[in-house]
């Protein structure tokens, strides 16, 4: 199927101000929704700007997007809305295991962050996500054990094999590489698709 300005609708604001459209697709995925060009300013007179949002309500539920950016009259959308932080603590950050969290929505895994709270030593601890038993790709994370000292926070963007489910388990592990029994605590940033 493709784009139907019919089914764009304006709701309220300014174009270039946040403008904010509903946009009905019974048959469209989000994958097609979302790819750049489907709104395209040459085929409707609303002229989409640059932060504006449509609510989507399609074969997948119900989504938000945000205008990202126009080229030519070809516009490009993101996922929108405000996102979800899961978090675990895993109790020996110096010891291979692995803790677990749930999704509670149906997203994308945006970023990891860790917090340490104590001094590691001997190497630099990993911990990483998984899902379904498969590597997030830059949803790992390097403790550096040099300079290491409670509250140390760091983190990384993952940006491929991201996708969760509302129920979806994330495993985050650790290699146990460092020494000292310290815990660390898991934050994930899951974006509401």
């Amino acid at each position: 199927m493709a784009y139907v300005a019919a089914n764009l609708y304006f709701h309220d604001g300014y174009p270039g101000r946040g403008a904010s459209y509903t946009y009905k697709s019974d048959t469209d995925t989000r994958a097609t929704v979302m790819t750049a060009g489907y709104f395209n300013n040459s085929d409707d007179d609303l002229n989409l700007t640059a932060d504006d949002t449509i609510v989507v309500i399609g074969d997948q539920g119900g989504y938000i997007l945000r205008v990202d950016s126009i080229s030519s009259g070809s516009v490009s959308t993101e996922v929108s809305g405000t996102p979800i932080w899961v978090s675990c603590k895993i109790t020996d950050v110096s010891t291979g295991d692995s803790s677990w969290m749930v999704s509670p929505c149906d997203g994308i895994i945006s970023r990891i962050k860790t917090v340490l709270y104590g001094t590691i030593s001997g190497a630099d601890a990993a911990v990483g996500l998984e899902i379904g038993g498969t590597d997030v790709t830059g949803g790992q994370v390097t403790i550096a054990y040099s300079g290491s000292a409670a509250g140390d926070v760091d983190e990384s963007a993952a940006t491929a094999a991201h996708t969760v489910s509302e129920g979806t388990a994330i495993e985050v592990d650790t290699d146990g590489a460092s020494t000292g029994t310290v815990e660390v605590g898991v934050f994930v940033e899951i974006l509401p698709v």
